[in-house]
């Protein structure tokens, strides 16, 4: 195996080229903070050549009237926020892994929980440059969002993860800043917090991001996020029902993984021999996920339940009992699309103890087409 970070598009064209050539296979990643996290325990059955695309990571161009940018697909998702921060934008992207570069969040149609009821990736993309399978540079859409000619290959990248080209750079639809962000939390006693976000969900209300953690006794603070004027929250009359807090600013995009989970492991004490695997699902499964029965058994739970993902966390360093809790974990799944993942636990957890979850059929191509062409 042997990673080739190119420095310009002509060089990956000349090096996708030889190996569609000689039929070489050969994988492809941004920086390579995802696919290493993920993949660091199966790294020596590893064979194929790694196309890294880090080094390609231009601004193409940037037109803050408009609200457009376009970028390569070797931006890290970090600094294109700095950079539309610069003019009071902002791309509501928020990765699992904040080191993503653009490329691969939109490959792997990563747009986080910033999604909420407003919206993801397929909202923002307005123009896509990739090589195809023939070694040829190809562009679809556009520099402006009122570009709709010819066919929309533009959206059905998100989530293709390689399967349709190599994706070189990316032309964007941005969003002004939002005004007086806030975050809103309460405590609650018991588990109505969760009929209390099933009536957000339902009322679609915009909120940027949704939170619940559990704390050390049965109590669960929920915290809520969301943009505008400050008198909105005045009409959320169906929020917490027990003390509450608010006025703490919070700007969307810029504090989920390497934010709160970060905080909520050092108050727990996990470290990396602890269990902590992540469930991502649909928001139905979420909400109705058996959280008692893991509560009960002293697991510190962190939940964003809009499409989002829960986090079990157990302060177990011994093997059998990790793996007895994943068993647990995966006897409650059976959603087709939920997915787990390991963050942290003994070190011979293998991926492939995740089973059928440690594999998202949600993004295969060959599923994904299918449902494009009939939806039926």
């Amino acid at each position: 195996m042997s990673i080739f970070s190119p420095n310009s598009l002509e060089e990956i064209k000349n090096w996708v080229s030889l190996r569609i050539k000689n039929k070489q296979a050969f994988r492809i990643c941004g920086k390579g903070t995802r696919y290493f996290t993920i993949n660091s325990l199966l790294e020596r059955e590893i064979s194929e050549d790694i196309l890294s695309m880090q080094k390609l990571k231009a601004m193409r161009f940037f037109d803050p009237d408009d609200m457009v940018v376009g970028i390569e697909a070797g931006m890290n998702v970090k600094e294109l926020h700095n950079m539309l921060s610069e003019k009071n934008m902002f791309l509501p992207v928020n990765p699992w892994y904040p080191g993503s570069c653009i490329g691969s969040v939109v490959a792997c149609n990563d747009f986080g929980a910033s999604r909420m009821n407003m919206g993801g990736l397929r909202d923002c993309i307005i123009g896509i440059e990739y090589i195809n399978g023939r070694g040829e540079i190809v562009k679809a859409g556009g520099k402006v969002v009122k570009n709709v000619s010819g066919y929309d290959l533009t959206r059905m990248f998100l989530g293709s993860q390689g399967g349709l080209g190599i994706i070189t750079a990316l032309n964007f639809k941005v969003l002004p800043k939002p005004i007086e962000p806030f975050g809103m939390f309460g405590v609650f006693r018991d588990k109505r917090w969760l009929s209390k976000v099933k009536e957000i969900h339902k009322n679609r209300i915009p909120l940027d991001w949704i939170e619940a953690t559990s704390i050390i006794d049965s109590s669960w603070v929920l915290g809520l996020g969301f943009s505008g004027n400050e008198s909105f929250r005045n009409t959320m009359t169906i929020l917490p029902d027990g003390e509450s807090f608010n006025d703490l600013n919070f700007t969307p995009g810029s504090n989920r993984f390497d934010g709160f989970l970060k905080v909520f492991r050092n108050a727990c004490g996990m470290d990396k021999k602890k269990f902590h695997i992540i469930l991502t699902s649909d928001t139905e499964k979420i909400l109705k996920f058996p959280i008692d029965y893991f509560r009960n058994e002293d697991f510190k739970i962190l939940i964003h339940p809009i499409g989002g993902d829960i986090h079990l966390m157990h302060n177990s360093t011994h093997k059998t009992e990790q793996h007895k809790f994943l068993e647990k974990i995966k006897s409650a799944l059976d959603h087709p699309y939920s997915k787990l993942r390991w963050v942290s636990g003994v070190s011979n957890s293998m991926l492939k103890n995740l089973g059928e979850f440690g594999i998202s059929n949600d993004f295969s191509f060959s599923k994904r087409l299918k449902k494009h062409l009939d939806p039926a």
